[in-house]
């Protein structure tokens, strides 16, 4: 297995985990925003089984151990319960608006980092000739792009209300 391919696998695996936790983050501070809130932990679950898929594929093809990412002590749902309370204190202000689209542009941003990871791995199963790694790879990035896609329509339906 090369060394590139490795990295690459690992770097995958960072990257969804990281947007697993982006999404639980925004889910958390848009708390009020039940067309974001829901979602973006829909969202976050779904990363979490494109991390478990890769762990899988690293041990099972590529001989990589990953591990499973850390999830939050109690004391970090505490400060996530002061984060959803403030949420719905702020509820609907302009301000909350303005940070909504922080969140979105900061979602896009890591889903788009992940997506470009999914396309090098789709292109080193290619090269592999390996078919059922290609299947796998190609249904998680479709999945990633869906998820951009719909961060982008969350960001058009909220910029008007927050910048205006």
């Amino acid at each position: 297995m090369s060394s590139g391919i490795t990295l690459l696998v690992r770097e995958l695996h960072r990257a969804e985990t990281q947007l697993a936790d982006a999404f639980r983050a925004v889910a958390e501070r848009q708390a009020a925003d039940h067309g974001t809130h829901y979602p973006c932990r829909t969202l976050a679950d779904q990363c979490d089984q494109h991390a478990r898929q890769i762990r899988d594929w690293a041990a099972g093809r590529f001989g990589v151990t990953l591990h499973e990412p850390q999830r939050p002590a109690p004391l970090t749902a505490a400060v996530g319960t002061l984060r959803r309370t403030s949420s719905e204190l702020t509820g609907r202000r302009r301000v909350s608006g303005l940070l909504l689209l922080r969140d979105l542009r900061g979602l896009y941003v890591k889903a788009e980092h992940t997506s470009i990871h999914w396309v090098m791995l789709g292109q080193a199963a290619q090269a592999l000739r390996d078919h059922d790694l290609l299947g796998h790879v190609s249904d998680c990035h479709e999945q990633t792009r869906t998820q951009a896609k719909w961060i982008t329509t969350r960001i058009k339906e909220a910029a008007p209300q927050a910048l205006l």
